[in-house]
């Protein structure tokens, strides 16, 4: 099991987006940001910069820069890799300017041997100076995602460059957010991997294998001192490389554990859960994993949250899968009594008239019910509910937006279901971002059995056809005739 923040391996999720980030955060649209942002850090010298080469200085200069940068970005590696392009010509560049420099008067290119070793020593110390590195990191950075990513975020001048809206500045950088997540990924093939780490386990592995060897012709040196040939040696049965495979760390991790800590884990099926919330770099991500795109998709439209979700499955499906995708509609309602799915209908009716809501199966004969009350009531309406619900059987809760006492936002309710419920202050929820409406939806849809409301001004228009009355204990007595 795995959430949409845990698809960059090592990275913890620790913030929340504003809608309107999250919005451009997960529309394709952010792609083209992403690639300007990495563009944007491939630069030109603005004064040409010095280089003691040799007995000389030479200087990168504008026109030097921009070549090595032409080159490095038509050679369609990923960032970090095409600065091994730019690095070797500015450094063909400024070594030739030195040589002709250097030796001038007494050196001509007839001179192939003493050019050539020339040539070699002005690499050696450019590959050896500081400053140089200096001035490659001040043109063509090594840049991880994490790096690159929140210093777009925190500088205005780096988001304007990228064409970005300024909705995405923030002052913590590296306070990610789940809608960072596939911005991150798609960082990773722009950027170029990691190759360091695989590159320290291939040295140690050969070293392994080296020691191993040495081993083995310790052996054999033992081996040619014994005279019987009746023997059989360590030698007869073991390579150097098997030996050393012996002591490699294995790993003991399970299945789960490997494929969440290794980004590019694929697999032959993937079962998407409220799925309404995906944005569209969401399932980018996903298909990324999925190569065979074979996908259980469940997810139901009116309780969409995220700003950047789905507004059709075929917005999010035709893309990757076209025409070739199923749509099977759930009608039944199995959790949900008729008396409270009339009244979330209603509400979807009103602000999701698309949406068609299933068909609840069962009848519980309760009410739903309402009461109105004043400010300084309201703590003491919600104890009465919940000292009259201790006194049943089963589960309950108390539904609200933040700051109603004992109350859980709606979005922490979701998936979940309880016998009772008590929704308070729903004209509040309703009100409380774009997404209120799938908000109150979800809040209203949570009870098995029996659901009330509490509002202090009048309720929202949707939610007028509930019975009002004078106190939860008295609700609970309302039964269909």
């Amino acid at each position: 099991f795995m959430t949409a923040g845990d698809l960059v391996p090592g990275l913890h999720v620790t913030a929340d987006d504003t809608p309107e980030a999250a919005r451009l955060k997960g529309s394709l649209k952010i792609l083209d940001v992403l690639a300007a942002a990495v563009a944007d850090r491939q630069r030109l010298p603005e004064h040409p910069l010095p280089i003691a080469l040799g007995s000389t200085t030479v200087r990168i200069d504008a026109e030097t820069a921009e070549w090595a940068r032409e080159e490095a970005r038509a050679s369609g590696l990923p960032h970090n890799e095409a600065r091994a392009v730019f690095s070797e010509i500015v450094t063909y560049v400024l070594t030739e300017r030195a040589i002709a420099r250097i030796g001038r008067g007494w050196l001509t290119r007839s001179d192939r041997d003493a050019w050539e070793q020339m040539r070699m020593d002005l690499f050696k110390e450019l590959a050896d100076d500081d400053k140089f590195t200096a001035a490659l990191d001040e043109l063509w950075p090594k840049l991880t995602p994490e790096t690159l990513l929140a210093q777009l975020y925190t500088s205005p001048e780096r988001l304007r460059a990228a064409g970005a809206d300024q909705a995405l500045s923030r002052a913590d950088g590296e306070a990610w957010t789940v809608s960072d997540v596939p911005l991150l990924d798609e960082l990773v093939d722009l950027l170029g991997r990691d190759k360091a780490p695989d590159q320290a386990a291939e040295r140690e592995q050969k070293a392994e294998a080296e020691y191993a060897a040495g081993v083995l012709d310790s052996l054999v040196s033992r081996q040619d001192s014994m005279d019987d040939d009746d023997h059989l040696f360590a030698t007869d049965l073991l390579y150097a490389e098997d030996l050393a495979d012996r002591f490699l760390e294995r790993d003991t991790r399970d299945l789960v554990e490997r494929a969440t800590a290794d980004r590019d884990w694929t697999y032959r099926h993937i079962v998407v859960d409220e799925a309404q919330e995906l944005s569209e770099m969401d399932w980018r991500v996903l298909m990324r994993h999925c190569p065979a795109r074979s996908f259980t998709v469940v997810g139901d439209l009116a309780q969409r949250r995220s700003v950047a979700g789905a507004t059709s499955w075929a917005t999010m499906m035709e893309p990757y899968v076209p025409g070739r995708w199923e749509y099977r509609s759930l009608t039944v309602n199995y959790r949900t009594p008729a008396e409270i799915m009339t009244v979330a209908a209603a509400l979807l009716a009103e602000f999701a008239p698309g949406v068609q809501p299933p068909e609840s199966v069962r009848a519980c004969g309760v009410q739903p019910w309402s009461r109105r009350v004043t400010e300084d009531d309201l703590p003491a309406a919600i104890e009465e509910f919940a000292r009259d619900e201790a006194g049943r059987e089963g589960t309950s809760v108390v539904i609200g937006p933040p700051g109603v006492p004992g109350a859980v936002v709606p979005s922490e309710t979701k998936g979940l279901e309880f016998d009772a419920v008590l929704v308070v202050e729903p004209e509040r929820i309703l009100a409380d971002g774009p997404r209120g409406a799938a908000e109150l939806y979800v809040a209203l849809t949570r009870a098995t059995q029996r659901l009330g409301v509490l509002h202090q001004g009048p309720l929202p228009q949707a939610l007028t056809g509930l019975a009002e009355t004078g106190t939860p204990a008295q609700a609970g007595q309302q039964r269909l005739g």
